[in-house]
């Protein structure tokens, strides 16, 4: 077609192109070249026509590309040409429901620095607003009821814009054109304060009238937010705990520095000793508690607002501090505010704790009602819950915060959630196919998320943690239904774990059967290397090292310490951790004592001695921990059920044969002395961390942790050995490292030293997580290549 006639073209822009002013940010460029034309949202994906020159619609689409605003990403672009069309101007049209494309839908986003700057500007109109925002930060996947993104979809239906928003909303050139959760003082949502604290023993009945609205008993004027924050503050600084609705759900607040208020906490929560993730108010402040590198510092500044993993530096503070609650791991989960109203609360008092407003286990809360009960249960009889700092905007999709941390350099996930799901992730196995299925994969029983499929994107849920609770399975469901519905997504297979006595094995059996599909059983710890392939688009084959603390084998028996090769949906097992008999199954991942007796008795029994084939072919391999076990039986042996425990183990009695290196984490650390129980998922193998950290700056200071850290080298020899083996004898250099065993950072950096001296290339997870939340996307990317 000759270059000086003039074509229309239809453009398609899939990606993050919706909630984060894409169409307004088109118009402009339009307007800036003159372009005539048409753009609006279909269904998830932005569509764009226009009638000019050739050479000027590829200059448009250049620049759009090159200054996209900054949450936006563009993850595939179709130009066809389309029957001639004359426009007089260029519009944004009202947006139309869509077909079948995949649609994406963006992730919460922090408050922006524009927007921060007008918060504490006093001649600007949203000065001091508590839920101030623009085009590019606010609230989107948490509050959105269905696509397209647009307010009338959203729970700011509820908030009709006055005059002042309205006029800034449709003005072409402001910065918030079509921002779909514009308000302002007048319009928008506003806090609510209920003080509990004024509530004395007489009126303590009238509780559950008081929160759902009923008298107050405090003179504040209901619109004056900074009395409403500074008596929150007052509260806080008094030893009180808040209730506070954020953007994904409800918080509880506490002074960190307080331990009368921290006790109260864990009191509340039920949650003896995990650490609390706390707030502050900015990044200079982080600085001033714990080690904050260059990424660190732009992760925490990012957008997303994730929970950060971060080195603490309390024993080098003040007495006080030094002994305080939030010493009980080497790293503190630190992270900024990400709306307004927390910035103005951290502005009186900072920092804070903020923590899920639910039960250990339970879901978080993100209703009014239910966090109303929750409250007038736990102050029954005492008082608990001081105040709650609320506000009537529906939250629509509860969801936590995320947690990350830093490691080889490279922001890596914890837990996904807040700020980056919806968002999902592309796999090319689905190129291959014309017709690519979707697909629901359930994900694992504990740390769960579940995954849908379309096309070549795989839609990760939110966090939903372990799926022990009806309440939790609850949630689970309904938001299975709910982002079906809301990506138009049918899934035609259903693919989950091969553990039988899993809640999300028995889901997708029942789902698949009520729905006629075929289902896919996939090992688990084959879908923790598939989700490292499906990350960084590896086809294989590759070596898959998965290191945890229970998965159901193709054997019956427990696996966790595995060496895989992987090919697409493939996988074969070369070697693993000798099996040792564990006492008690699934209830010695609390019982670190019961794991430590287990290869104490497998030690006695010279089983450890030396290493044979397993059944399917695999090897055995022994990793020689007998100087921790003379340091550490003769304490376990002495201990009164270890007798028992002993007499139980030999006879093979409530035992199971495992492979798992989470439970030898757990063993080495009971053995050592250094934690005998799991008050929390982990808690062991973080502690024998701690003591191996505490052995690199203090060698020779304490023998046990000098074990600690030889234990650590000793596994990172190991693995090195065994892939140095199976590239002998296949052939191959890739290595997926994955599992909950790899968030220990001595080891996962160890081991990446190590494998890179030696030639291989390592791969990790980085967009989800190690852990048992990249289930699902491992178990998607598996069913993807599988003729299901």
């Amino acid at each position: 077609m000759s270059a000086n006639k003039k074509q229309t073209e239809k453009i398609k822009l899939w990606g993050i192109v919706q909630g984060v002013g894409f169409r307004p940010f088109v118009a402009k460029v339009a307007d800036k070249l003159s372009m005539k034309g048409e753009v609006l949202n279909i269904g998830g994906l932005v569509e764009i026509t226009v009638t000019d020159y050739p050479e000027r619609i590829q200059e448009f689409i250049d620049v759009i590309y090159a200054q996209k605003p900054v949450p936006a990403e563009i993850v595939h672009v179709k130009r066809s040409v389309i029957d001639d069309r004359e426009f007089d101007a260029f519009h944004i049209i009202k947006s139309d429901e869509g077909d079948d494309e995949a649609a994406m839908i963006p992730a919460d986003l922090a408050i922006c620095p524009h927007c921060l700057e007008e918060l504490y500007d006093k001649h600007d109109p949203r000065y001091q607003h508590p839920f101030i925002s623009c085009m590019i930060c606010g609230p989107r996947y948490t509050i959105i009821d269905r696509i397209p993104y647009d307010r009338h979809n959203t729970t700011m239906v509820d908030y009709p814009m006055c005059d002042f928003c309205d006029e800034q909303y449709n003005d072409l050139h402001d910065r918030r054109h079509h921002a779909q959760t514009i308000s302002c003082h007048e319009c928008g949502p506003h806090l609510i304060w209920r003080d509990l604290e004024t509530l004395n023993d007489e009126n303590l009945t009238m509780m559950s009238e008081y929160l759902s609205g009923g008298p107050d008993f405090l003179s504040i004027d209901p619109k004056d937010d900074a009395a409403i924050l500074d008596r929150a503050a007052e509260i806080l600084r008094d030893g009180g705990i808040l209730a506070f609705k954020s953007v994904g759900g409800y918080n509880l607040v506490a002074d960190p520095f307080n331990n009368k208020a921290v006790a109260k906490l864990r009191q509340a929560k039920n949650r003896e000793s995990k650490p609390f993730a706390v707030m502050f108010r900015s990044l200079d402040e982080i600085r001033k508690y714990c080690h904050v590198g260059d990424v660190e510092a732009r992760l925490l500044e990012s957008s997303a607002r994730p929970i950060i993993l971060l080195e603490h530096k309390l024993d080098e503070m003040a007495e006080d501090i030094r002994y305080n609650d939030l010493k009980r791991s080497r790293f503190i989960g630190s992270f900024l505010p990400s709306f307004a109203a927390q910035y103005m609360l951290l502005d009186r008092i900072s920092p804070l704790i903020f923590t899920s407003a639910n039960l250990s286990d339970m879901p978080m809360i993100k209703d009014d009602d239910e966090m109303m009960r929750l409250i007038d249960r736990l102050n029954r009889g005492q008082r608990l819950i001081s105040g709650v700092l609320y506000n009537k905007r529906r939250i629509q999709v509860r969801a936590d915060d995320s947690v990350t941390r830093v490691i080889d350099n490279q922001p890596q996930m914890i837990r996904r959630s807040k700020g980056y799901a919806p968002v999902p992730l592309y796999c090319s196995a689905a190129s291959a196919s014309a017709k690519p299925k979707s697909f629901l994969a359930a994900g694992p029983q504990l740390k769960n998320s579940f995954a849908l499929t379309k096309g070549g994107f795989i839609y990760v849920s939110q966090y939903f943690g372990d799926m022990d609770t009806i309440e939790n399975q609850q949630v689970y469901e309904e938001n299975v239904t709910r982002m079906g519905d809301l990506f138009r997504i049918r899934p035609e297979a259903v693919v989950c774990d091969m553990h039988p006595l899993y809640y999300t094995t028995a889901f997708a059996e029942k789902y698949a059967a009520a729905h006629g599909l075929p289902l896919l059983h996939v090992q688990h710890h084959h879908a923790h290397v598939a989700s490292v392939m499906a990350e960084n688009d590896l086809d294989g084959p590759v070596i898959g090292v998965s290191f945890d603390g229970t998965g159901y084998g193709n054997d019956g028996r427990i696996w966790g310490g595995e060496f895989l090769l992987c090919e697409k949906g493939d996988m074969q097992r070369i070697s693993h951790l000798k099996y040792v008999d564990m006492i008690g199954g699934d209830s010695s991942m609390k019982d670190a004592v019961r794991s430590a007796l287990s290869f104490v008795s497998a030690y006695q029994s010279k089983r450890m001695d030396e290493a044979s084939l397993s059944d399917d072919g695999s090897r055995e391999i022994l990793l020689d921990i007998s100087d921790i076990i003379a340091f550490g039986q003769q304490r376990l042996l002495r201990l009164p059920a270890s007798e028992l425990i002993m007499k139980a183990i030999k006879s093979g009695v409530n035992t199971v044969q495992s492979s798992s290196m989470g439970r030898l984490f757990d063993g080495v650390s009971s053995l050592l002395g250094i934690k005998d129980y799991n008050d929390y998922e982990g808690q062991c193998a973080i502690m024998l961390e701690d003591a191996a950290a505490f052995a690199q700056k203090h060698p020779g200071e304490f023998e046990n942790c000098d074990l600690a850290l030889s234990f650590h080298e000793r596994v990172i020899d190991m693995i090195l050995s065994e892939c140095r083996f199976i590239r002998d004898k296949y052939g191959v250099t890739k290595v997926a490292l994955t599992g909950g065993t790899f968030q220990n950072k001595i080891l996962m950096e160890g081991v990446l030293t190590k494998l890179r001296a030696f030639g291989f290339e390592p791969y990790y997870n980085v967009s989800v997580s190690p852990n048992d939340g990249g289930i699902a996307l491992g178990q998607a990317y598996v069913a993807m290549h599988k003729e299901v």
